[in-house]
């Protein structure tokens, strides 16, 4: 299994959302965050620029399909597009029914 982090602009997660969701993604975290990279150009006071973070547990076979979704969706080529991140997870369990592994996912 696979925990799938992205750091995105804000105004690209309705359209993230939608792709994800047409992937068969059934859920996902978001949190609003702040940061900087390499937009180092920026005065100071513009440093920590808002962004997104994107949450994904998935099957080791959907992280390379929802990896090129997210850079599809997200980049523009542009400073500022985010990251993304992918973890390999040992083990997740559902809290509501004890499911554990991918039928937790």
């Amino acid at each position: 299994m696979k925990k799938i982090e992205c750091i995105i602009q804000s105004k690209k997660l309705t359209d993230l959302e939608q792709a994800l969701r047409a992937a068969g993604v059934p859920g996902m975290t978001v949190s609003e965050v702040k940061g900087f990279g390499n937009e180092q150009t920026r005065p100071d006071s513009y440093l920590f620029l808002p962004k997104t973070k994107v949450e994904i547990y998935c099957t080791d076979a959907a992280s390379d399909d929802l990896v090129n979704t997210i850079l599809r969706i997200c980049g523009t080529g542009q400073l500022g597009d985010g990251k993304v991140a992918v973890y390999n997870i040992e083990e997740v369990v559902r809290i509501r029914t004890g499911e554990k592994g991918e039928a937790a996912v």
